[in-house]
Order: C-alpha cells, then structure tokens, then sequence
C-alpha cells in the first residue's frame, strides 16, 4: 500500500501541521475568528428574522432635518427641558437621554437650569455619563476617570448611566464601573434596575432586532403630537422613552445583520430590550465549545478514511450548523464557531490536497494503456527480428510453423503501429485554414467558390446555390448577405421542404385574420419581414407549381399577397435559393418552372461535398473538436478514418460524429479522442487495444495459473496487477453484456470448445462475484452511493471504462439480496 493510499495514512507531518495551524488561528488570532463568528451570527440572525422589541420602549431621535430646523448642533438644552416636560406630563415610565451633556459654554448654562428644574420633577431620569481609560484588570473593567453631565455635577441625585463599550466580535457593555470607589452602571442597566448592584458581569448585545422595529419619532414629530395631550399619552404613557441622536454625521453607527447603518441610540436601546426580555447573548461558553470543537474535528480527522467518505461530513456539517442555529437564536448562547470552521476547513484542504497528489502518484508511477501497447510493440519486434534471423539460417527448407510464427507477428506489429497513431495527437498547419463565415476551408476548389461569392455579393442579383444537403449551402447563402449592402437588415432562411404548399405559402407571404382555421390574428410573412435583407430559400425543388407561379410574381415585381388579402404589397428582398437536386433535370420533366429557373439561376454557385474536398476534412473537425471542448484533440489513426469516409451526409453528418466522439472520450477523462470513439461503421480496420491483447494471450495460454505472469512479461514485462485488472474487466463486461449469465459471460470470454477451460474461467467469475457479494452482506445500506462510496477499493485499480460494468453489476446483486 503507497504512501498516499489512504486518508488515514497521510504522513504525520502533514495532518499535524494542518489540526496545528488551525490551533493557533483560532486560539491566538482574533482577527479571522471574530469574523467568521460574526458572519455565522449574522447568517442565522438573517434565517430567523428581526425579532420585535419590547412595546414599552420607544424612542425620540434627533436627525438631520431636526438639527437643521431646531439650529445648529449642539442643540439648545431649552429642547431637551421642553421634550421632558411634555414628557413627565404624558405620564411616561422613565425618561433616558443618550447624549453627553458636558458643562458647555455660558451660552448652554442659561438653559441648563430650565432642563434641570425638568429633571428633578421627574422621578425616573437618567442622564449619559462616560468614562475614560476603560481597561479590563483582574477580572473587572475600571478606568481612568468618569465624565459626569452638567446636570449630575450640579444635582448627585440625579441617576445618570455609562455609555462605554467595547467592540470586538460583538458589542460588549460592562454592567457596573468602579472608579475612584464611584460605582456608575451602564446606561441601559440604570434604565433597566431601579436600584444600583455590585455586578460586574458584561453585557454580550444580541442584535436580533432592525432599527426599523423600534417604534420611534423624530424629535420635531414629538413636539408636533405633544400638541395633542390625548395622543401623546396615547403615544409615550407608561413607556420608557430614549431620547439620542440618528443623524450618522454626528452619532457612532455599527453595522448588523438587519442595518448596513445601527444608530448608536438603537445599541443602547437594543441592550435595554435584552436586559428586559432576557435575551443577551450568553458567550460563557465559547472556551468549552472550542475544545469540544477541536476533539471533534480531529476525530473527524481520523474518522473519514478517504476523499469519497462523504457521509460524515453530509451528516457532521448540518448538525453543526442546526445545533449552532438552535443554541443561538432559541436559547442565546453563543459558541465558537470558528473553532468547527476553520479546522474543518483546514483539514479538507489537507484531505483534498493529498487525495489530487496520490491521483497524480498513481499516475506517474503507474503505466499508461498507451505505454503498455508500445512496450508490447518493441517486444514482438524484438521477437520478429530474432525468429527472422532463424529463418534466414534455415533457406533451404525453413519450418512452416517458423514460417506461420513469422508472419502473424507482422501482422500483430501492423496492427500495433496502427494503435500507436491512435495514441498520437495529430497535427496540423492552422496557417493554411480559412473561416469565411463559419465555412471552414483551406482546398483550392473551396478558394474558388468563396472568390465566387465574394464577387457576387456586393451586387443585388438572384443567386442558385447547389450542393447536396449539409454541404453548408446557408453559410455560403449568409455570407453573401454578410458581404452585400443589405447586412445591416435581416437574413431570413426558410427550409421550403420542411412545409406542406399551404402553410409555405403562408410563412412566406402572411396571412390576415380569419383567412383559415386559426387564422386567429394578423402574421407577417418572411418576405416581408426580409424587406431591404436577403431571404435565403433552401431546398427550393421541393415547391409546388402552384407555389412556384407566386414564387416567380416576387421575383419580377417584388409584389406579393398575403393568404386572405386582396391588396397587394412590395417588398425589397435579395432572394438566394438552393437545393440539392438537379432543377434543370427537373425542368425537362415539368416538375419544376423554366421561367422560375432562369431567374432564380442568374449567378450559380456550386457547393461541392466533402468527398471532392478531402483535405478540408482535416480542419474541420479540428475546428469541431474545439468548438466541443478546447481540451481535446484527435488521434493520428481516427484523423485518417475520418479522411478517409465518404461523407455522404457531408459537414453534417462529420460534426454530429465528432459530438458523438467527444463525448465518449470526455467521459473516460482522455484528452485525445481515439478510433474507439467513432462509430464502427466508419472505422474499416481492425482496432488493437490492451483489452484485446490480454485477452488473446491468456486465450493462447488457456487461462492458465501462470498466464498472467506471462502475458505481463510478453506484454513488456509490465506489472500483474496491471494485467489482472483488466482481465477482471474485461470479467465484468462480458458479464454485463451477457445478461448476467455465467456460462454465457466464461464461453464469451473463453472462446474455447474446450470444457475445462471453460470451467476455468468460470471459476474465475464466480470467485469475482463471491468477493462482491461478500462485502455487500456486510453492508446495513442497500443505497447504491452508500456502497459505492465504501467499495471503493475495488474500483481503485480497475481501469476506468470498466467502472460502469462494475456499476452495474453491484446493483443487480444488491437486488438479489434478502429484504
């Protein structure tokens, strides 16, 4: 077993490193963990919704309007004891102004007295404080000094709040500061207790409300309600009412998972709404979830033998995220999310970056189809030159068994070298080709026509393209209108052979309403929608001469009536007609118009098939193989087949073959598509591929105990296992294609009339099938991608084109199976 087998025997250095690294980032970097959890907390927050806060809290803001209308900033304090008061007379709960009020100028202490006679009638008011220096010692948060209001200062009575935090991966609000043996609580605390504590807890904030869910007005619609004593009891009786600053020029704003833009008046009212309803976050458990995350992902780690064992992380990841979910958004606790994430992540990496390294392992250092087909050809070389040199000794009467040896191996080593064209790309000069409107060319005959068309297109007259069907009459038809005075007016193409006379006429000159059953509306025809373009008529034999005599009326006059219309219309169209039979053959048989034909035929352009133009073969198909997958190209050995075919279904049919070989070599992850792709009526010469040496060999040795050492060693002293693995596909094919019957599937595989070598093989199959049915009674699952994905051992080194037949097999036997 190598090296880079398995997950599980990744090399030490490799998983320590990885489960290390993500140690370290998520216990000593606070940067990416604190944005994974806030990205993990903003995503559930975003699932369940804003939540409402509670009805009692309502909010007065000074915005931008207000400050315009109401002076400059600061405003006067003579504002704030007006708002109080209306306040204290609508009966309010308690009253809370979020702005610093600071000693200020003469100016404001005029007014300072008016807000304090305010705020001592009311009984339930606090005032902002703050403090400076804030750090977190011993366990508790002190500072440096505490910056007390105006009015605090003048009257200690007056209850005022901190209005400090601190921000890292949340909002983080110490309850209670002690300075200077001062004890001063936060400003939602105070808002909140009617009584001052000594605890010192920290308040995690739950954003889980949108400032839009407050219930809130502006300072200037305040005073316009406190004009009505009714609605503004209405309005702010019994609540507890927050007055602060919105305008974002001059207020703090964070960012959250409901606002690009939280007013820093809503921190402190959405604070005041977790102490109320108990729904601050709980973080007290993020030191134990990251350990218990640790020891899940490194058992995780250990777990998961390899890249394909998809169920744990199906089954770990949603039960992570749904946990999480629930803990956060039901019960408000918090966890270290990033110490799941980042080591999953790290780990994956890992996992994925050893599981590319050990399919790049397996093949460079295991040997390609390819490499064993020319290993074999230099081996029967070596051996037709040996028995060569016998049989030139041996003039006079040489062996006919020597003589037989000789020439098989000629063939065989013919047949090689063909397979070996199959294994090289081929190349070409891409100087010589031209694309003259997607017609892909480089013969001289295709030089000649598209001079033809380059002539004729800067003229007006009617053009008769012939040529047999899939030749690229409409590229040639289109490229005259490209070229003409007309391209910048459409191009309309009509397959008359496709219609019946009825619905042609129809589709080409319109019909009005009612002029047949479901004739329900109105309906332009192609010459009319063609007006000042080109109408190109494919297939124009197939028409009537009932159609042909309207036909020619256009051609004359440009007039023409739609199906049910008396009057007569003018349309200017360039027409260029085609087919693929021969018109004036046609024309002695009175099958088709002379006089059409002679205007139809003006200037006659002729389209040869791809057999008069062989080497354009060579180009188009590199240009179709291109067009399918940039990645691919083609064998030396498919390219001449290709060459080589007659094509009677032309540029057509050669691009539909080309799909088809595409997809065949995509689907075995080959780069080069081979003979093995096209279909069998196109390749003429035998195929020689590994599958049918093996098997010729081990048939030649009649599945004997030794032949799979010795068609290793004839096949250039290759490895067993390589020559094993296929012939156990090559098990499973015939199997499959043998309806799953063993005595079918060994006398396939055995080509022999020999009873015991049929039993041989026989045996062989059934040993397979044991060895299959065996796991799969180990299994609890009947699922198809559950078994496969713990088999995959058998599918390791078994080449990939026998994959399906294994597919297959498995999922027949799995019905057999007891229920």
């Amino acid at each position: 077993m190598s090296y880079f087998q398995k997950i599980k025997n990744i090399p030490f250095v490799i998983r320590a490193l990885s489960l290390a690294a993500a140690v370290v980032i998520v216990l000593f970097l606070s940067g990416p963990t604190n944005q994974i959890n806030n990205f993990a907390k903003n995503i559930f927050h975003n699932i369940a919704g804003s939540s409402q806060p509670d009805s009692s809290i309502v909010l007065i803001t000074i915005n931008e309007r207000d400050i315009e209308s109401l002076g400059s900033w600061p405003l006067k304090r003579s504002y704030y004891a007006l708002a109080v008061s209306q306040l204290n007379k609508a009966g309010v709960n308690k009253i809370g102004i979020e702005i610093f009020l600071s000693e200020g100028t003469a100016f404001q202490s005029v007014y300072n007295e008016l807000l304090n006679q305010q705020i001592e009638k009311s009984s339930n008011f606090v005032l902002a404080s703050l403090v400076s220096g804030l750090k977190y010692e011993d366990e508790k948060f002190t500072a440096d000094s505490m910056l007390f209001p105006s009015p605090k200062i003048e009257n200690k009575n007056i209850k005022s709040g901190h209005l400090n935090f601190v921000q890292s991966d949340g909002i983080y609000i110490p309850k209670l500061l002690i300075v200077d043996e001062k004890i001063e609580q936060s400003f939602s605390s105070a808002l909140f207790d009617s009584e001052e504590n000594t605890n010192q807890d920290l308040l995690k904030v739950n954003f889980n409300i949108s400032w839009g869910s407050f219930k809130k007005y502006s300072l200037l619609e305040f005073f316009e309600t406190a004009e009505n004593p009714e609605l503004l009891k209405k309005k702010f009786g019994d609540k507890i009412v927050i007055i602060g600053v919105s305008d974002p020029a001059i207020a703090k704003t964070i960012q959250t998972a409901f606002d690009d833009k939280f007013s820093g008046i809503g921190i402190h009212a959405t604070a005041l709404n977790n102490l109320m309803k108990n729904e601050n976050i709980n973080f007290k458990h993020n030191g134990f979830s990251t350990v218990i995350f640790l020891l899940l992902i490194l058992l995780f780690t250990y777990k998961i033998e390899n890249i394909h064992s998809i169920k744990y992380y199906l089954l770990g990841i949603p039960l992570f995220l749904i946990l999480s979910f629930f803990l956060f958004i039901k019960l408000n606790i918090e966890v270290n999310y990033s110490a799941f994430i980042i080591p999953l992540v790290f780990v994956s990496a890992a996992r994925f970056v050893n599981y590319l390294f050990e399919k790049n392992k397996r093949l460079s250092s295991s040997i390609s189809e390819a490499d064993i087909l020319k290993a074999a050809l230099k081996a029967k070389e070596i051996n037709l030159e040996r028995l060569q040199k016998e049989l030139d000794l041996k003039t006079d009467s040489p062996p006919q068994e020597l003589v037989h040896q000789v020439l098989m191996l000629k063939k065989e080593i013919e047949q090689l070298r063909k397979n070996e064209n199959d294994e090289t790309a081929e190349v070409y000069n891409q100087e010589e080709v031209q694309n003259f409107f997607g017609l892909i060319y480089k013969s001289k005959i295709m030089r000649d026509v598209v001079s033809i068309v380059q002539k004729v297109a800067p003229q007006n007259a009617t053009v008769l393209i012939t040529g047999e069907s899939g030749s690229g009459k409409e590229l040639i038809a289109n490229a005259i209108h490209q070229l003409s005075e007309r391209k910048n007016n459409n191009f309309v193409a009509i397959n008359c052979a496709a219609l019946t006379e009825t619905l042609l006429e129809s589709e080409l000159f319109g019909h009005v309403k009612g002029a047949f059953t479901n004739a329900v509306a109105e309906k332009k025809g192609r010459f009319e929608v063609a007006d000042k373009g080109t109408i190109f008529l494919d297939e124009i034999g197939e028409t009537s001469e009932n159609f042909q005599v309207k036909l020619l009326r256009v051609i004359q006059s440009g007039e023409f009536q739609k199906v049910g219309a008396n009057e007569t219309q003018h349309a200017d169209v360039r027409i260029v007609a085609a087919t693929n039979k021969n018109l004036e053959e046609l024309v002695k048989e009175k099958k088709f118009r002379e006089d059409l034909y002679y205007r139809l035929n003006v200037i006659k352009i002729y389209l040869p098939p791809l057999r008069e133009r062989k080497e354009d073969i060579e180009p188009i198909v590199n240009f179709f193989v291109k067009k399918e997958n940039e990645k691919l190209s083609i064998s030396k050995a498919a390219m001449q087949q290709l060459v080589e075919n007659d094509w009677k279904g032309n540029v057509r049919e050669l691009e539909s073959v080309i799909k088809r070989a595409c997809i065949f070599a995509s689907a075995e992850k080959r780069e080069i598509i081979k003979l093995n792709d096209l279909p069998s009526e196109i390749v003429k010469t035998d195929k020689t591929n590994l599958e049918a040496l093996i098997l010729e060999s081990l048939r030649e040795k009649e599945f004997s105990h030794t032949s799979i050492n010795e068609t290793a060693k004839e096949l250039g002293d290759i490895s067993r296992t390589i020559v094993s693995e296929n012939f156990r596909g090559i098990v499973f094919k015939n199997y499959f294609d043998s309806n799953f019957e063993t005595d079918s599937a060994a006398q396939k595989i055995s080509a022999s009339g020999k009873e015991e070598v049929v039993e041989k093989v026989k045996s062989k199959i059934q040993t397979y099938l044991k060895n299959i049915n065996k796991d799969l009674e180990k299994m609890n699952s009947k699922q198809f991608d559950e078994i496969k994905s713990e088999f995959s051992s058998k599918y390791k080194n078994l080449p990939q084109k026998y994959h399906f037949y294994l597919d297959e097999i498995i999922k027949h036997l799995i019905l057999k199976i007891p229920r």
